[in-house]
């Protein structure tokens, strides 16, 4: 992973969903990198957000697709 990558994986880390090794590249970085650590707190509300609307979705349901007018 380049160094400008680490820069744009800040929301995919806050999700959990980069892979070991790249989640282990980003920690690294982000012990010093302010912006990163800034990015990832913001992150925390898109992530309660979407925690919660996964919390009301019937056992193996599927979200509901948004109907765009």
């Amino acid at each position: 992973m380049r160094a400008i990558e680490l820069h744009l994986d800040a929301g995919a880390y806050a999700l959990g969903v980069l892979g070991a090794a790249d989640t282990c590249r980003f920690e690294d970085h982000l012990a010093g990198c302010s912006a990163c650590a800034v990015q990832v707190r913001e992150f925390d509300v898109v992530v309660a957000h979407l925690a919660a609307y996964a919390r009301r979705l019937p056992p193996g349901g599927a979200p509901r697709r948004a109907r765009w007018r």
